[in-house]
């Protein structure tokens, strides 16, 4: 029932193409034009699809291996694809997350660094996402290994790999959600390229089947804090993937899971409410260990973005180390700043004159009389101490100077990490947010 409910309102057909006359300035002389559609499909007839045998088992669904029957013209092709056959969800929330799935299909076509999606159909009442076939992945190379590891160039050269993936995903507006080894499929060139295209990104806001994965999105050993509870300890940005992006490089580099042997319970105890990190070997090259300590900050907008960390990678390619001494493994604890800020969090926000600037709001307390600067206007930068600038108050004849780490730039009322709800309700996107960062000309993301 649910195929044909679904099938009813997706498109299965591409529209046949259609002759029209060119006028180029002579109307004896008309050229013949042959136009056809360009518009892609993401519905996959069910009855061309054949499930083989499941050859794997995640969080979200079932992997299968099937067989993909394509009839064109006069030849039949038939494709080896895998199938992610998701849990069962009901009619009315399959058609949203069917919408969801489109608009992702859509954004993903063309870029290189991530699977290759062949579309989306509904088997056994369940709505299934169809992708190239890919014989392995980071997480089987490992298991092959004796001592379950990478070597640190692999892990160099992968890092580089999936992290322009996620960039790319990231340019769109896709977050993945769910990094992690076994999904770093691995194509015919040992190019590492993302498996898993924002599946919990679809299921937000869906009931599912169990109690437990409703309180989480993604995998316990790599989610961030605000991947628990998301509607409560949310909101879920950019960042968030980093800090599974940096889950998936310890275990590439030490051959354990972050919280290995430890229940999903205790996971949560020591992420969400202890505040602990994943321990990093030792000895590594600096540009990846200062970003891997960056990753697991708690709050993500003291963590890098994926460009930092792709620029981090890409500088210990080719500065050559050496992997000697980098095999123990150690607790790290990341360096704030004296003001409590990271490097990584001033970079996102760096001011200039003219912008508009308040006090970063103190920790749950927004009241005017706790800030230093309700609102001013930056008159100059005092770049030889140390990241201070003057800022214009009104009421205040001269200009107060104030490290930019307790100023954040402000628009219409409005300063990144505000929480904020859209005017319109977008069935593709949560309805709430946060603003991740303010543009000078006003616009935000």
């Amino acid at each position: 029932m649910a195929e044909k409910v679904i099938a009813a309102n997706l498109p299965t057909a591409e529209p046949a193409a259609f002759e029209y006359e060119l006028f180029e300035g002579d109307p004896d002389h008309l050229r013949t034009v042959v136009a056809t559609t360009n518009h892609l499909t993401p519905w996959i007839d069910p009855t061309a699809m054949k499930l083989r045998h499941r050859i794997g088992r995640g969080l979200f669904g079932d992997v299968w291996l099937a067989t993909h029957h394509q009839s064109n013209g006069d030849y039949e092709e038939h494709h080896e694809v895998a199938v992610k056959m998701l849990h069962t969800v009901k009619e009315d929330h399959a058609r949203a997350m069917l919408d969801k799935f489109e608009y992702l299909f859509t954004k993903c076509q063309g870029i290189e660094g991530v699977c290759w999606l062949h579309g989306v159909s509904v088997l056994n009442g369940k709505i299934c996402i169809i992708m190239k076939f890919y014989e392995g992945s980071v997480g089987d190379k490992m298991a092959r290994l004796k001592a379950g590891k990478l070597s640190l160039p692999e892990v160099l050269r992968y890092g580089v790999d999936l992290a322009q993936g996620v960039m790319e995903l990231h340019s769109k507006g896709i977050l993945v959600l769910n990094l992690k080894p076994c999904n770093f499929l691995l194509d015919e060139k040992d190019r590492a390229v993302l498996g898993d295209i924002g599946i919990p990104s679809l299921l937000l806001g869906i009931p599912l089947p169990s109690s437990d994965l409703t309180r989480r999105l993604g995998t316990p050993n790599y989610m961030a804090p605000e991947q628990w509870e998301p509607d409560e300890t949310g909101p879920i940005s950019f960042e968030t993937d980093s800090w599974g992006f940096g889950c998936s490089i310890v275990e590439m580099l030490t051959g354990l899971q972050p919280w290995f042997g430890m229940s999903v319970d205790e996971i949560y105890n020591s992420v969400v409410r202890r505040q602990e990190k994943p321990t990093i070997p030792i000895g590594l090259p600096p540009p990846v260990e200062n970003i891997l300590l960056g990753c697991f900050e708690y709050d993500f907008r003291s963590r890098p973005l994926m460009t930092d960390i792709l620029q981090a990678f890409k500088s210990a390619q080719n500065a050559d180390d050496s992997e000697a001494g980098w095999r123990e493994i150690g607790s790290r604890v990341g360096k704030t700043g004296s003001l409590g800020y990271t490097k990584w969090f001033l970079s996102k926000d760096q001011l200039q004159v003219g912008d508009a600037v308040r006090s970063r709001k103190p920790s749950k307390s927004c009241k005017l009389e706790n800030m230093d600067v309700p609102e001013g206007v930056i008159v100059g930068l005092d770049t030889d101490r140390d990241g201070f600038v003057l800022v214009r108050v009104h009421g205040i004849h001269d200009p107060l100077r104030i490290h930019v780490s307790k100023l954040e730039r402000v628009t219409h009322g409005l300063a990144a990490g505000d929480w904020v709800r859209l005017k319109e309700e977008d069935k593709k996107h949560s309805s709430v947010g946060i603003l991740h960062s303010i543009d000078r000309d006003g616009s935000v993301t």
